[in-house]
């Protein structure tokens, strides 16, 4: 399994669709997730400390607070599949796993604190890689030296 967290709300060119880029641990693999507006602004408010001072609640905030007032709980967060387009994924509190949209078990995930997981084989099929891998730089480079010629730079000018 693979961790993930909120890395981003980015605007893509090509879309007007907020997208949640939550990235794996230690690695430059991302999975992006269309959102809508509301949930755009949540993640945004999270991030944010000021909002915190706002008395208006969210639903992810009633939730975590409601959550909270019941006592401890063992809590993570798993993406269990892809179909049509859309991720599905649980909240699992105490063992007990609950259905719920990605975008809002991040949001959660990311204002509680407990972990995010996502299978390998759904990484391995739908993570985007945010930069090229070293070998492949390392090899272009390399490729450009051995057919490079020094007529190519041009007359220098002292």
């Amino acid at each position: 399994m693979a961790t993930m967290s909120i890395v981003g709300v980015q605007m893509l060119e090509s879309s007007d669709q907020p997208v949640l880029m939550l990235g794996q641990a230690w690695t430059t693999r991302f999975l992006l997730v269309w959102v809508d507006a509301q949930v755009a602004a949540a993640l945004f408010s999270a991030a944010d400390p000021d909002s915190q001072d706002d008395p208006s609640l969210r639903a992810y905030e009633l939730f975590a607070r409601a959550l909270a007032a019941t006592g401890e709980h063992e809590l993570s967060g798993r993406i269990t599949g892809w179909s049509d387009g859309v991720f599905s994924a649980e909240l699992v509190i105490d063992g007990e796993p609950v259905p719920g949209r990605l975008s809002d078990i991040a949001v959660l995930s990311h204002t509680m604190g407990f972990p995010l997981e996502c299978p390998d084989e759904l990484m391995a099929q739908l993570a985007v890689e945010a930069f090229e891998d070293e070998n492949d730089v390392v090899e272009e480079f390399r490729s450009f030296l051995d057919e490079v010629e020094a007529d190519d730079f041009g007359e220098e000018n002292p």
